[in-house]
């Protein structure tokens, strides 16, 4: 394979989580043998997922609990981080929210400082946030439109139609819920954060004090994955792990998964 990038510059590597580390319950066989040669060779690694599902805070229990050791929540990336910032900015003193959301999401709002308005029904919200609602109840769907329809300002987490799971079920994502919305109300979500946008990848940089080419972004989506590294200038390593549904990739490397990644690297460095 030639090498499209200079893989020994890498210090640090973010990888998605569904579809690429594991899929559904099941941890992927070749995630914990990366991890380790990842920490001997001194390289950094976290998580960056669209899947707003569940909190850094349960998904941090959940990765200590299939053996992958993580020192904090702040290590897995999500798009609340975005929300939150967006909201912050836009909105300043003001803190309502119509959340369509699972009680995880809301929680994790509400940690940050937002009110949930929950069932209330009367007064109008200072803006309506749509994730990856695992508990969709019609009639709150319902009103998230109405409120839309009254022009209340309307940000979704992530474009993401389907999630990866390992269970007999297609599981409908914040994308297609959007979408729905979308066509229900004929107005456009202008606000739509996650990967593809290279913010979270652009907050890591700055964060490790990274060039763009010491970071990879590793995923299974193209549409995604690849197209926020591309988008940071990261390396790319697209994972064919997950999501197959694209067969051509425009990322720097293309590996049938993680262990293939993990060759790719030590080879890099024993040409050193």
């Amino acid at each position: 394979m030639i090498m499209k990038r200079d893989l020994t510059r890498i210090r640090r590597v973010v990888m998605d989580l569904d579809g690429t580390i594991y899929e559904g319950d099941t941890l992927y066989p070749q995630t914990l043998p990366f991890l380790d040669t990842l920490t001997r060779c001194g390289i950094g690694w976290g998580f960056v997922t669209n899947n707003t599902s569940r909190s850094r805070k349960t998904y941090w229990k959940r990765l200590a609990a299939m053996g992958i050791p993580l020192s904090s929540p702040e290590q897995i990336l999500t798009p609340v981080v975005s929300v939150d910032a967006c909201l912050r900015d836009a909105m300043p003193g003001r803190n309502n929210l119509f959340i369509l959301g699972n009680d995880d999401f809301r929680a994790e709002m509400q940690e940050m400082g937002w009110h949930d308005m929950g069932e209330a029904r009367d007064a109008r919200p200072d803006a309506v946030v749509t994730a990856f609602d695992t508990s969709l109840c019609y009639e709150r769907l319902c009103r998230a439109a109405w409120w839309i329809r009254q022009g209340v300002p309307w940000l979704a987490t992530h474009p993401d139609v389907f999630c990866p799971t390992d269970r007999p079920e297609w599981l409908v994502d914040c994308g297609a819920l959007t979408a729905c919305l979308e066509t229900s109300t004929g107005i456009h979500c202008s606000h739509v954060f996650g990967k593809p946008n290279p913010d979270i990848l652009q907050t890591v940089m700055r964060q490790f004090r990274l060039a763009p080419d010491e970071l990879v972004m590793a995923g299974d989506r193209e549409r995604t994955d690849i197209a926020s590294g591309i988008a940071a200038g990261a390396v790319t390593v697209r994972i064919f792990t997950g999501d197959r549904d694209c067969a051509e990739s425009r990322a720097d490397f293309v590996c049938r998964d993680l262990g293939e990644f993990q060759s790719l690297l030590l080879l890099a460095r024993s040409s050193v």
